[in-house]
């Protein structure tokens, strides 16, 4: 599994090739819902009750639900093989290899067996993955069929390795195997929507950059060293619109290891007031910056995230001019 060749790694940065992709082949999903993580297809509604969407790329969506997170992976390929690696990757990536121990298996899903793994990361080299002491996480990934010539990735983390969190990651990974995107996008480059768009405005993509998720709620525009992304659900609701953004934020933090404190400071988002969580992650090119907020417009909300260089700051092209001070 591990000398397979690496898939698109779910990280903030990344060198990507530039590209173009067709009009979608698919009328796009309307912005509207009624849970509180914004649209997802009705017979997911109930299940994904309280899970908020955070764009990976144009082939993956990582949802995060309290607890615990989420993913699924839709790529062109045959090898289940390179699906597990890019599993193990993105986990270990995470959390590192210390403290990280897998048992490879096969989980049912979607009504076959398909390989798997079930992972923990706890401190105790014996006893933790059975009695959930001194772990920081734990969870599952898998690779089934999503069709001819075309494999799914999926993945659970929950936090502290908590049986009630890891049942609910069963369930989740059973609905994404048998049933895709619970948003109901298609996932994949040939079916970005451009130019990338709010709402409100056209966003501008910047030369050397890639946009590697573009909906008609959200996206996300990949530069080597800056990412701007944005969720957009309607109808607003303020607790909802808090939800959304300390999940998102709380999403970010994980996925960068290192990463310093959050702290809160006034901006403005889309030239209205807000209150942005800001926190620093070492890279080996300088301090990365992460700037994300939360605002209603009429009757939609909006969330956004926007990670460079300190060096880049205030704030780079990328950032579409969405962020700024007050």
């Amino acid at each position: 599994m591990r000398a397979a060749a690496r898939l698109l790694p779910a990280c903030l940065m990344g060198v990507l090739c530039a590209c173009t992709a067709p009009t979608p082949r698919v009328p796009p999903v309307s912005p509207e819902g009624t849970t509180p993580a914004g649209p997802f297809l009705p017979e997911a509604r109930a299940l994904f009750e309280g899970c908020t969407p955070v764009p990976d790329s144009a082939e993956s969506r990582t949802y995060r639900c309290g607890g615990l997170s989420v993913w699924l992976t839709e790529v062109k390929t045959e090898s289940l093989a390179d699906v597990l690696t890019y599993s193990w990757e993105r986990v270990t990536s995470r959390f590192g290899g210390e403290d990280f121990k897998e048992v490879p298996g096969e989980l049912p899903l979607a009504g076959e067996p398909w390989p798997s793994a079930r992972f923990v990361v706890c401190e105790r080299a014996d006893g933790g993955a059975d009695t959930g002491e001194n772990c920081r996480a734990g969870g599952y990934y898998s690779a089934v069929s999503a069709g001819p010539g075309r494999l799914r990735g999926l993945g659970c983390i929950a936090r502290d390795n908590a049986r009630p969190l890891l049942a609910r990651c069963l369930e989740l990974l059973e609905y994404l195997a048998s049933h895709g995107n619970p948003e109901g996008d298609v996932l994949g480059a040939d079916a970005l929507l451009l130019p990338p768009r709010l709402p409100w405005r056209t966003l501008a993509v910047p030369e050397g950059c890639q946009v590697s998720a573009s909906t008609t709620r959200a996206g996300r525009i990949r530069c080597e060293d800056s990412s701007f992304a944005w969720n957009v659900y309607m109808p607003a609701r303020t607790d909802v619109t808090v939800l959304w953004r300390d999940h998102g934020v709380a999403e970010l933090a994980e996925a960068l290891p290192g990463s310093g404190p959050v702290e809160e400071v006034p901006c403005r988002l889309e030239g209205l007031p807000a209150r942005c969580s800001r926190f620093t992650a070492p890279t080996g090119r300088g301090p990365l910056v992460v700037w994300a907020a939360a605002t209603e417009w009429k009757d939609r909300a909006l969330y956004a995230s926007c990670s460079f260089l300190a060096s880049d700051a205030p704030f780079p092209a990328v950032c579409n001019g969405a962020f700024s001070l007050p």
